[in-house]
């Protein structure tokens, strides 16, 4: 343990960190700074999944950065709580039992897929974050790769997954009402976009 790495943001021991939601809150200590306290957020949403620190405040006072460093908590707690609530359906997760099981092998581009409801955080692992229609990459296709990319039915975001985070392909009997309507709006936007880019050559 003792020659554990430890986490730093420029020269600030990242002392506190808890992730919800989509940022990461941190609090970080530098005692030879003249704001030895620092509180930022931290972001990962980008191609490479890279730390990107954002609105960074520094503080004289130890118990007005740890004020700070909650009330930021706190507001993520309430930014995933009102996504979570838009979504007026069972957000129980879909399992194995739910799915056409998948061989990892063939291509699963074009099928709407279940991820793993274990690899989100815990704030995530609902049946709203499951249900992808996957549309490319080496791992979509069956090829050596494991990258899936793919649109989250229920929030119209394109993403990527790893292969072996898919459980397998919804059963249709499974697939449910909001998830079919989602789709069938995505496709749509699709073939419309395809039929534009015709036009404009």
């Amino acid at each position: 343990m003792e020659n554990e790495e430890k986490r730093m943001i420029s020269s600030y021991e990242v002392t506190q960190s808890i992730h919800i939601g989509k940022k990461e809150v941190v609090f970080g200590i530098d005692e030879k700074e003249e704001y030895p306290y620092l509180v930022c957020c931290c972001t990962y949403d980008n191609p490479l999944s890279a730390e990107w620190v954002t609105d960074a405040v520094g503080s004289d006072d130890y118990l007005e950065a740890m004020q700070m460093f909650t009330d930021r908590v706190q507001e993520q707690i309430e930014s995933v709580r009102a996504e979570q609530e838009q979504f007026k359906f069972d957000m129980t997760p879909f399992t194995i039992d739910d799915c056409i099981p998948d061989d990892k092998c063939g291509s699963i581009v074009g099928k709407v897929v279940v991820i793993n409801a274990e690899v989100n955080r815990h704030e995530y692992r609902h049946s709203a974050y499951q249900l992808v229609l996957a549309d490319g990459g080496h791992g979509a296709l069956g090829g050596r790769g494991q990258a899936v990319f793919g649109t989250s039915l229920a929030d119209g975001k394109h993403a990527r997954w790893e292969r072996c985070d898919v459980l397998g392909e919804i059963k249709p009997e499974k697939m449910p009402v909001w998830a079919k309507e989602a789709l069938a709006k995505i496709q749509s936007q699709e073939k419309a976009k395809k039929s534009k880019s015709r036009e404009e050559r």
